[in-house]
């Protein structure tokens, strides 16, 4: 892998956004992916007698597309089309109020702080992020990224677990 110390893979303040809209159809078809057999996921009827004006999503729904957010911006090259990537390392999200189909939702992630790790041949980036609608804030949450830049070079890099060919 080809590190540059003197680029950064990202700035403190950088922010990024996208917006979403969630069907019923959507918010059924991940619950049934996930098993979240939540009848509030599927059934209208249900959600409706229970005071939602329809089916709601389900957390892990909304938490799950803020977190592929951190994961496509920083696959995406810098400005100068140095490469980069990102690794999660841990998230914490916080539920604020139900996610309604059809919707926008807007889902923004800023960096607060980018700390250089020799240890992990990377930086340590921190994030705070919302899906707002609306009807104001729906989840809101941090992140804890490895960013490296370059691109890993695929001779360098351990085999996968159970890869054929390989000795344990």
């Amino acid at each position: 892998m080809v590190e540059d110390v003197t680029v950064l893979p990202a700035a403190v303040g950088e922010v990024f956004t996208q917006r979403a809209r969630l069907s019923e159809a959507e918010i059924r078809a991940f619950a049934n992916s996930v098993d979240d057999r939540n009848p509030l996921h599927h059934d209208r009827a249900f959600a409706c007698a229970a005071g939602y004006p329809g089916v709601i999503a389900s957390g892990t729904h909304v938490g799950s597309l803020l977190m592929a957010m951190t994961a496509s911006h920083f696959a995406r090259p810098l400005a100068d089309g140095t490469p980069r990537n990102g690794l999660g390392i841990g998230f914490e999200l916080r539920f604020r109020a139900v996610v309604l189909a059809e919707e926008d939702i807007d889902l923004r992630w800023a960096v607060t702080g980018l700390e250089r790790k020799e240890r992990l041949a990377g930086w340590i980036c921190r994030l705070e992020g919302d899906a707002r609608s609306a009807r104001g804030v729906l989840l809101s949450g941090t992140g804890t990224l490895l960013l490296r830049l370059g691109v890993p070079d695929a001779a360098a890099s351990p085999p996968a677990a159970g890869a054929r060919g390989t000795t344990p």
